[in-house]
């Protein structure tokens, strides 16, 4: 009898292990929860980890950083903050939609994706994933108006102050849930920017009704725009820790209602982009001035939601992007006190890190980004990758993560690094070249190591008229990361090749595909 027992025991545990083996595989093979996060005007040299001389403590973002593979050469998908945001989210270059190159959204305009374009919220929800966007959108919303009549208007004046004529408290009729954000919460723009209120699900929590001089009286000093609608309880001071706290509540949410259904979280942060005011509990904390007192917060927020992964034990299997969606704000000039108090230059701090160049323009330290990748069931961390990449590959990444195959309509500038996270290969590059923009509409051509600036045709038409007078500059960044040195007339045939490219990748519509190396 007891031969019997031992048998059926041993029997009995055998079943055990296969079965919690047979869990074990499937949780491994199970889609990874996924979170991208986005910085506002951040630099790369403002990430200690990735700066030994930054004068801001980031212990969070170190932390992370020891975590992740650190991708060294990434990219904005432009230098500034439409551009960015629109390559992120469908793989797609900006300077080819009706903003053209250089273009940004006015306050109050209408939505930037075009109707049916795949977002990479689309992809996920489409692949069985809870979709959330938590912050800044700045891709346009459409307003309802009581007078349609102002509808082209709108979307082309910066500085529209009708406010009479948009219907508030109607939701939007188009908005983030509109391109695959099954939930959203945050602002259309900027802190600063029109409507200053939070909108959640395309419609304003509070309708705004004050003034920046009612707002200011009501809340004290007031850091945004003179010509601002403000929705009561819009302040600075609760902005980020709002939109901190909602981060927090969708991942938590969405693993305790559905723990069985995977969750994409975008969680688009408002800082440090201006108005530069961090809560008074960071203020001193940097040696950096306020800026870098606004980055520690930041950092604060950042290791507030990877907390918050741990407390629900995902962390393992969550993918985990950090990234900033174009370098910092040249802040020696330019900018009235109100909005930034603290010079970082006259700290010693560099938040370009070893580039030179600001927001906006075409030098490295406009467009070049931290770019951290965690999933410790797959990513072995620590380690570093210079492959270069841009915003526009995330979105196929993922795709291929998932093994879903895209359409020649999807992410036409995007090429999937998922090789990369695997170490199964980490060329040079993906592409056989990129594309970068600045503000005023210049163009430039990243192939290898040469980056090519194009002066002349500031538009996508101008690109194709060779009868415009062109200039070139053209640097190695492996040896002149600063850019100092042109060497266009060394290398006139590399400067054909790369102008050339340009041409194809404006002619062509896509600049990924069969030229891809």
């Amino acid at each position: 009898m007891r031969r019997h027992s031992v048998t059926l025991i041993c029997c009995l545990t055998l079943l055990l292990l296969s079965a919690t083996s047979a869990v074990s595989a499937a949780a491994q093979q199970r889609q990874p929860h996924v979170v991208i996060i986005l910085a506002d005007d951040m630099g790369y040299g403002d990430v200690t980890a990735l700066n030994a001389d930054s004068r801001i403590p980031t212990p969070h973002l170190d932390q992370l950083a020891r975590q992740s593979l650190t991708f060294t050469d990434a990219h904005a998908a432009g230098s500034y903050c439409v551009p960015s945001r629109y390559g992120l989210l469908t793989g797609r270059y900006m300077w080819r939609t009706r903003l053209g190159s250089g273009g940004n959204l006015a306050n109050l305009a209408g939505t930037l994706i075009e109707p049916g374009r795949k977002t990479i919220a689309n992809l996920m929800q489409d692949a069985g994933y809870q979709t959330g966007l938590v912050g800044k959108w700045h891709q346009g919303i459409d307003w309802k108006l009581h007078d349609e009549r102002e509808r082209a208007q709108i979307r082309i004046d910066p500085n529209y102050q009708n406010f009479k004529n948009i219907d508030f408290a109607s939701p939007a009729l188009k908005g983030p849930r509109d391109f695959g954000f099954a939930y959203s919460f945050g602002t259309a723009g900027s802190a600063e920017m029109n409507p200053a209120a939070f909108i959640e699900n395309n419609r304003v929590t509070v309708i705004p009704t004050m003034t920046s001089a009612q707002a200011k009286a009501q809340h004290g000093e007031w850091y945004g725009r003179d010509d601002n609608i403000v929705a009561a309880g819009y302040t600075m001071d609760r902005l980020v820790p709002t939109l901190s706290n909602k981060a927090c509540e969708f991942v938590e949410t969405a693993v305790r209602t559905k723990p069985d259904q995977p969750f994409f979280l975008y969680y688009a942060m408002t800082t440090p982009h201006n108005p530069i005011v961090p809560h008074k509990e960071f203020m001193g904390k940097s040696k950096a001035g306020t800026y870098g007192d606004f980055v520690v917060e930041l950092d604060y927020h950042v290791g507030k939601l990877l907390r918050k992964l741990d407390e629900l034990g995902i962390a393992d299997n969550t993918l985990v992007i950090f990234t900033s969606d174009n370098g910092p704000v040249n802040r020696t000039k330019g900018y009235p006190q109100r909005w930034v108090r603290g010079d970082t230059m006259i700290y010693g701090h560099d938040s370009n890190g070893p580039c030179a160049g600001w927001k906006g323009g075409l030098e490295e330290g406009g467009h070049r980004v931290p770019f951290l990748v965690r999933w410790p069931a797959f990513i072995k961390p620590g380690e570093t990758c210079s492959t270069t990449i841009v915003f526009n590959d995330v979105l196929p990444t993922l795709a291929e993560m998932l093994d879903v195959p895209l359409d020649s309509s999807t992410a036409e500038d995007g090429v999937s690094f998922y090789q990369a996270l695997q170490g199964e290969s980490r060329p040079v590059s993906f592409h056989k070249a990129l594309v970068h923009n600045h503000h005023n509409g210049t163009f430039a051509v990243r192939q290898g190591p040469f980056k090519l600036t194009i002066r002349g045709p500031k538009t996508v038409e101008d690109v194709l008229d060779d009868s415009i007078p062109v200039a070139y500059t053209l640097y190695n960044l492996d040896q002149d990361i600063e850019e100092t040195t042109d060497i266009a007339k060394l290398h006139p045939q590399q400067v054909q090749q790369m102008h050339a490219l340009l041409k194809q990748y404006v002619k062509t519509g896509r600049s990924s595909g069969s030229e891809s190396p």
